[in-house]
């Protein structure tokens, strides 16, 4: 027999799949058909599938381009066009398509009438939408709600008209506040936008209704950077700093904030597509430490010890998440419960690989991956999470990971195959050079695509890390390996570590998105996992289908030589050397938390900053340029801006804390309680500034880029823009998701993530505010430096944070 196969056969679908469809002929001349219904029946769900998500896809385009406007509003105005064409009211729409179309006079009047009505109520329709949507974009660059008193720190009396509107405001926001803590007019403001905006906006409904990030004026500029360098300079250098600003605003800072607003009239966002080319994408040093960041697992439990049932109910939770994200059913992000924050980054989350180039990286999102990259013991293997045209279940999973798991123990690694993941750790140009000479044609190019083009990928790791309080070194080892892990692909947006005992975490690649992103993402999962649940044996629930056939993993393949072999090597050890040089360490602080700063009356995160800078005074007897990150998604395409958290009040509050040590007299207290609060109310200040588009480092970032392009120096910016930041923050945000309950759940409360320092000679600080009674507390800084020791810094940290405690006592 001759077989004639199909490989094309319907190309939306696996070319596995041609084989349900043969045409054999015998050497007699004689045709057979041969039909495998089951795999016909692959066919038919892959075909399906495609054309869901296009289907999808229109829908919510289509929604998206006239939001906020609806069906129901479309639905009104065709009900009062068609009454008024029906009691006779003259249409100027019925005269216009005449002149149009002089067909229009032969049809019937039923027909006339009705297709008057249909272009009438369209176009009014669309009208209506154009006015809200702008309407909308006009509410929401009202920024005054941030300074509206509102939560515990109100005491004022609830009138008649407060309680009346409370069950209104609930079921707008869909928080249990209490609205007459807030003034009239900004209830006003919250009803009117969520009235607009409708109950339930889909993912990226919000977007085209965002307003663009303003453009602070240079003046403004210059007296808040001249504000925030006053603590750590002397007046010699003060004076020096303050004529050289006078000198930029009134000279070449004019000439360049010209060129700047004309930037954001044109572009969504004036910074953040040079924040991503210049900072992220044309940076050439390694990501590992220096860009990437992680999180981690709920440390004192996990819902399973069996590893690959583990990564089966993630994949899955992962794949929802997905879902919701390219269905646009994922409920968008508000600030306050009206605010609506930019989710611009989120469709990136998946198939989306930081790609090396020789001067400038670049960003490729792939749109149809259905596939896993996963790494066990030295190999790389293709996992499918979609096959057959439908999504595997988890128990089906397990079983591909348990293949992968059995046949990893028995397959030979290719020379080279086990560290290549370190070629992606190392400096971005060696990288790209390697990439193009070993890595651009053959099977060494198509298994690297596969890996780059993956959903994610997926790592198993043999350690056992854990949480010890007797042992805080596991905790410390679990964060390291997440941060500088052997086997992390760090140009993938995010790689998923499942470790043998069960653990996971996660480590995510920058330039794409922000931390919130990814915490959202993890915390979403992690949820979803414990629903999805396991059987008594901790494998995943259910039976695998029998009505698709499931082909086993792919083994990647490699033809790498020995000279790249030997470079493979080479990166191997430089990791290592940098990993090795990673002083990374973790401080479960459990002596109180947010319950305790919010009874007094104090933000939980300026409480924690000011403690960050009475530990840093404590640690090395001066203050330095603090750099706390805050989000910009308040505007369209927004990311992130920088609060200087190291202003002259909270200086004067570590210095008052440490010249009175021990603090008795209550006299004592209340001069530094009051120094406090003045250092607390400056930072609240900064922050809300920051979030509404008037900080200091991305306008003079952007400033400079202008200076570039025009071929302009520009001293002033050169210095302020070359000041290291010895003290980097960040507070890992929680609660975005599905909110666990850990006054029920205390075992689940994760330890955030972190990142490493961004000075060789700094700390670089995230924590995360776990419940009511719990801070964790990432600190990391480099071996390297004499002067940095983050367990000293942990310590002093928690020092400071009794320090303050101790006032309220």
């Amino acid at each position: 027999y001759k077989s004639i196969t199909f490989i094309e056969f319907l190309g939306m679908a696996e070319a596995r799949l041609a084989v349900a469809f043969q045409v054999q002929v015998t050497d007699e001349g004689e045709f057979k058909v041969h039909l495998d219904r089951r795999i016909l029946h692959d066919v038919y769900r892959s075909i399906k599938r495609v054309i869901k998500r296009k289907i999808f896809k229109s829908r919510n385009a289509a929604i998206q381009s006239v939001f906020p406007a609806t069906g129901i509003s479309w639905s009104f105005f065709f009900v009062v066009f068609g009454a008024m064409q029906i009691l006779g009211e003259t249409s100027d729409t019925e005269s216009v398509i005449q002149e149009k179309i002089p067909q229009f006079g032969r049809l019937d009047p039923v027909t006339r009438t009705i297709l008057v009505t249909l272009v009438s109520t369209t176009l009014l329709w669309l009208v209506w939408s154009f006015f809200l949507r702008n309407f909308l974009k006009l509410l929401l660059t009202y920024q005054g709600w941030m300074w509206s008193p509102h939560g515990a720190t109100v005491t004022t009396k609830p009138t008649f008209l407060d309680k009346l509107t409370e069950p209104l405001i609930y079921l707008m926001t869909g928080k249990r506040t209490l609205p007459w803590k807030l003034s009239i007019g900004v209830k006003a403001w919250m009803m009117t936008c969520k009235i607009i905006m409708g109950k339930r906006p889909k993912l990226m409904s919000l977007q085209n209704c965002m307003p663009s990030l303003p453009v602070p004026s240079v003046a403004d500029t210059m007296k808040r950077y001249l504000l925030t360098v006053r603590p750590f300079v002397n007046d010699e250098e003060y004076t020096r700093l303050q004529n050289l600003a006078e000198e930029f605003k009134n000279g070449l800072g004019k000439r360049l904030q010209r060129y700047l607003w004309v930037k954001s009239w044109w572009s969504s966002n004036y910074v953040s597509d040079w924040w991503e080319q210049y900072v992220y994408l044309r940076g050439r040093s390694p990501l590992m430490i220096n860009s990437n960041y992680y999180c981690l697992d709920a440390i004192q439990f996990t819902p399973t010890h069996v590893r690959s049932a583990r990564l089966a109910n993630i994949i899955t939770s992962l794949m929802k998440f997905k879902n919701d994200v390219d269905r646009q059913t994922l409920a968008p992000r508000f600030a306050m419960g009206t605010a609506p924050l930019c989710c611009e980054q989120y469709p990136r989350t998946f198939s989306t690989t930081r790609l090396p180039q020789l001067v400038q990286d670049t960003i490729e999102h792939y749109t149809d991956a259905k596939h896993v990259a996963l790494y066990s013991q030295g190999k790389w293997y293709v996992l499918n999470v979609i096959s057959g045209g439908r999504q595997l279940t988890p128990i089906e999973l397990q079983k591909q990971i348990i293949w992968i798991e059995e046949a990893s123990k028995t397959d030979v690694a290719s020379p080279g195959e086990e560290d290549l993941s370190a070629m992606t750790s190392g400096e971005r140009s060696k990288w790209a050079s390697f990439r193009e000479t070993f890595f651009s044609k053959g099977t060494n190019r198509h298994s690297l695509h596969l890996i780059e083009q993956s959903l994610f990928v997926a790592i198993l790791d043999d350690s056992e890390p854990g949480y010890d309080k007797e042992n805080p070194d596991m905790l410390d080892d679990y964060a390291k390996g997440m941060l500088c892990g052997d086997h992390i692909w760090y140009d993938k947006s995010f790689n998923v570590v499942v470790f043998k005992n069960g653990k996971i975490g996660m480590n995510a690649e920058h330039s794409w998105a922000d931390a919130t992103i990814i915490s959202h993402l993890a915390e979403e999962c992690f949820n979803w996992d414990i629903e999805l649940g396991y059987d008594a044996n901790g494998n995943c629930r259910g039976q695998p289908r029998d009505d698709t056939i499931l082909s086993p993993p792919r083994r990647l393949r490699w033809d790498i030589p020995a000279e790249a072999v030997d470079q493979v090597e080479v990166a191997r050890g430089v990791a290592d050397d940098m990993k090795a040089d990673l002083d990374l360490h973790i401080m479960k602080h459990d002596n109180y938390g947010k319950g305790f700063i919010k009874t007094c009356k104090i933000s939980p995160d300026a409480y924690i900053q000011i403690a960050l800078q009475l530990a840093h005074y404590k640690n090395q007897d001066k203050f330095c340029l603090t750099y706390e990150s805050s989000m910009t998604r308040l505007f369209r395409s927004g990311r992130t801006e920088t609060v200087r958290s190291c202003t002259s009040e909270a200086c004067a509050f570590a210095r008052a804390v440490i010249e009175k040590e021990p603090i008795v007299s209550t006299s004592q207290k209340d001069e530094c309680k009051a120094l406090l609060k003045t250092a607390v109310n400056r930072h609240t200040d900064l922050f809300r500034e920051s979030m509404s588009g008037k900080g200091v480092d991305r306008h003079m970032f952007c400033l400079y880029i202008v200076s570039k392009f025009l071929g302009e120096e520009s001293p002033f910016l050169q210095e302020v823009l070359s000041e290291p930041w010895r003290l980097s923050t960040s507070q890992t945000p929680y609660g975005q998701g599905t909110h666990t309950d850990l006054r029920k759940f205390p075992d689940r409360i994760s330890a955030g993530g972190g990142f490493g320092p961004v000075a060789d000679d700094g700390y670089g600080v995230s924590y995360i505010i776990a419940g009511e009674d719990n801070i964790f507390f990432h600190v990391s800084s480099k071996k390297a430096c004499p002067n940095t020791n983050s367990r000293k810094f942990a310590a002093d940290i928690e020092e400071a944070m009794q320090d303050i405690k101790n006032l309220f006592h």
